[in-house]
């Protein structure tokens, strides 16, 4: 997907993606086995390169147990 979007929120979930799956113990590839995407598109989200579709949110936030909302608070370590 193009960047259109806020490049401040594409880094701040780029950022509690990986804190997140960090966290867990995960591989990009296992946290996007369990959301079904490719370790590429994880890689993508991480480096802050892709507007991410709200669907696909979701199915991060299921895959690493978090609320939708957690993967833009800002001031969390990491």
């Amino acid at each position: 997907m193009a960047r259109a979007g806020s490049p401040r929120a594409r880094h701040i979930l780029a950022k509690n993606v990986r804190r997140f799956r960090l966290e867990r113990e995960l591989t990009q590839e296992a946290l996007a086995n369990a959301a079904n995407l490719r370790q590429g598109f994880i890689s993508d989200v991480e480096s802050a390169k892709l507007d991410v579709r709200i669907d696909t949110l979701d199915r991060l936030a299921k895959a690493l147990a978090v609320r939708v909302s957690e993967l833009f608070e800002e001031g969390k370590r990491g």
